[in-house]
C-alpha cells in the first residue's frame, strides 16, 4: 500500500484554501488531515493530529505564519513546513529558513510546483528554489558571518561531495547511486555531517553549506 503524505493547509483566505485542498485531493498519495484559517487554529488542531507537511500562509490574524512556524518547530520538530507567500522577499525567506522552514512557494505558482515541493520536502527534507538560495547567500553575507575555513569541522572529501549533492536536491537514494554506495553508508555519512556541522537537520546542512560558500 502506498504511503500517504499527511498534509495541513493553513490559510485565512477561504477560496484559496478550498481551491488548494480540492487540487491536492486529486492525488491518491496525499491526505489532507487539517484545514486551518489561522496559526492559532492550526496549533489547536495539532494537539490531536500531526501531519507530515504543513502548507503555511504567512499573513494571518491572531497568530501569523511566522509565529506559527516557530511554535510548530519548537513543539513538533519532525513536522516539515512549506511557506506560502505572495511576496518574493529575500530577507523574509532567509529569516524563515533560520527558523526552520523547509521550503517556499509563491502563490502564483502552478499546482505542479506545489506537488513538486511536497514530494521534495517529504523525501529530501527541503525545497529551495534558486531565489531562496540567493536569499540565503545574501542574508548570510549581510550578517557578516561568512566563514572560509573548514578545518575545525574536519569534513572529508566524501562528506563535502554529499553536502553539495544534498544542496542540489538529490535524494539520499540518488546520492547513493551516484557515489556507488549503499543507502546505509550515505545515512552514516549524513549523521557524521550533522555532528561536524552542528546541524539538527537537512535544512541546517544547507544553511551551513551556504554560510561556508560550499555552493554558488
Amino acid at each position: 500500500m502506498t504511503k500517504k503524505i499527511k498534509i495541513a493547509v493553513v490559510d485565512d483566505h477561504y477560496l484559496f484554501r478550498q481551491g488548494l485542498v480540492s487540487l491536492l485531493n486529486e492525488y491518491e498519495d496525499l491526505e489532507i488531515i487539517i484545514e486551518a484559517s489561522t496559526g492559532k487554529d492550526l496549533l489547536n488542531q495539532l494537539k490531536n493530529v500531526q501531519p507530515h507537511i504543513i502548507l503555511m500562509d504567512i499573513q494571518m490574524p491572531e497568530i501569523n505564519g511566522i509565529e506559527a512556524t516557530i511554535e510548530v518547530k519548537k513543539k513538533y520538530p519532525e513536522i516539515k513546513i512549506i511557506i506560502l507567500t505572495m511576496h518574493n522577499d529575500q530577507a523574509l525567506m532567509f529569516d524563515l529558513v533560520k527558523k526552520g522552514a523547509n521550503g517556499f512557494l509563491l502563490k502564483d505558482k502552478s499546482v505542479d510546483h506545489v506537488i513538486e515541493a511536497i514530494y521534495s520536502v517529504d523525501e529530501k527534507g527541503f525545497y529551495y528554489t534558486e531565489d531562496v538560495t540567493k536569499a540565503m547567500i545574501k542574508g548570510i553575507k549581510n550578517t557578516h558571518k561568512v566563514k572560509h575555513s573548514l578545518t575545525s569541522t574536519s569534513l572529508t572529501e566524501r562528506e563535502l561531495k554529499i553536502i553539495q549533492l544534498i544542496c542540489k536536491q538529490y535524494s539520499f537514494k540518488e546520492i547513493a547511486d551516484l557515489l556507488v554506495l549503499s543507502p546505509r553508508t550515505i545515512e552514516t555519512h549524513k549523521e557524521h555531517i550533522l555532528v561536524k556541522t552542528g546541524s539538527k537537520n537537512i535544512v541546517g546542512i544547507v544553511l551551513y553549506a551556504v554560510e561556508h560558500e560550499l555552493i554558488n
